[in-house]
């Protein structure tokens, strides 16, 4: 049995299970591209909020910092 998410019912965890089983490899990719997006605008907004001065040059190279870090 797979880890079950803390945040969600087992009867819906087993249905997003269910729904990722189903999934062509495309739209596990796009799924996965659209999580990407996310978390890369959502750190640069981060980003942007506790730096106000910084220029979108600044702010890229900061997100890619976050990300750079995530790694460890």
């Amino acid at each position: 049995m797979p880890l079950l998410p803390w945040d969600v019912t087992p009867d819906v965890a087993e249905r997003q299970l269910r729904r990722y089983r189903q999934m062509t490899a495309t739209e596990k990719l796009e799924c996965a591209d659209a999580l990407w997006d996310l978390a890369w605008e959502a750190t640069r907004a981060g980003v942007r909020m506790r730096n106000p001065g910084f220029d979108e040059s600044e702010v890229t190279r900061a997100a890619r910092l976050v990300f750079a870090d995530a790694s460890d």
